[in-house]
């Protein structure tokens, strides 16, 4: 099954805050594969299970691991490693729609386009970005609002396979408060680098000091974010849930 995940981004004051949003399945799709085995003896069966149940636990410790916040986004995600699949050097195409809300300022496509370099440049990633002049060879977007109706600056909408695969993506930023304060270009910036990395398959980190954080100023990645994104890209995707017995 394809499903939609909207991650919301909250600006208050001076500090970016951010929340999870809702997930809602959209239409039925290509899920992950389905194995099955004929013949044997059953001793087979039960050591090949026992292998797959230590290559799950395995991740799962290595997912647990305090040095980066995964362990988070797996319980944001129902046991399931959600991410883009591996493209061979073939970057992410990202469209950004022109630019037309009253007090839009062109700093503030410079900004978030500053922001996907930044995850660009970091290493053990396999996903990078490039800017496409049109919507067609895009597989994300980014759109233009001048400000949501609730304490929002930014939201990213992801759409995936059911193994985990992420097909295509929205980001939408806003250029001005719930409240009708303009955004400085600082803080475009910053919610664009939090919604790049849910984008990218991140949910939120424990650690106030990570980009990731529900509620951060912080205006660059830091080592953890940086852990976190490789570590994830290190796994494949797909469910860790234990098997039904």
């Amino acid at each position: 099954m394809r499903r939609i995940l909207v991650w919301a981004v909250f600006l208050g004051g001076t500090a970016m805050a951010f929340s999870l949003g809702r997930r809602v399945p959209i239409d039925e799709g290509e899920g992950g594969a389905a194995v099955s085995s004929e013949g044997g003896d059953m001793r087979g069966r039960v050591e090949s299970s026992r292998l797959s149940e230590q290559v799950r636990l395995s991740r799962l410790r290595q997912i647990a691991d305090p040095s980066t916040y995964l362990a988070g986004t797996l319980e944001a995600t129902d046991s399931t490693l959600r991410r883009w699949g591996d493209r061979d050097g073939r970057p992410l195409r990202v469209y950004f729609e022109p630019g037309t809300p009253v007090g839009y300022l062109p700093e503030y496509g410079r900004a978030a386009q500053d922001a996907f370099a930044r995850w660009t440049r970091v290493g053990g990633i396999p996903v990078q970005f490039t800017i496409v002049r049109t919507p067609d060879d895009a597989e994300v977007t980014v759109k233009w609002i001048r400000a949501f109706s609730v304490r929002r600056a930014g939201q990213a909408d992801l759409v995936w396979r059911g193994d985990g695969r992420l097909q295509e993506a929205t980001l939408t930023l806003a250029t001005h408060s719930e409240s009708g304060h303009q955004l400085p270009v600082e803080a475009v910036f910053t919610v664009a680098l939090h919604e790049i990395g849910h984008l990218l398959g991140l949910g939120h980190s424990d650690e106030p000091r990570d980009v990731m954080y529900p509620t951060t100023s912080v205006h660059d990645l830091t080592a953890r974010d940086r852990r976190t994104a490789m570590l994830l890209y290190a796994l494949p995707p797909g469910s860790l849930k234990a098997a039904s017995r």
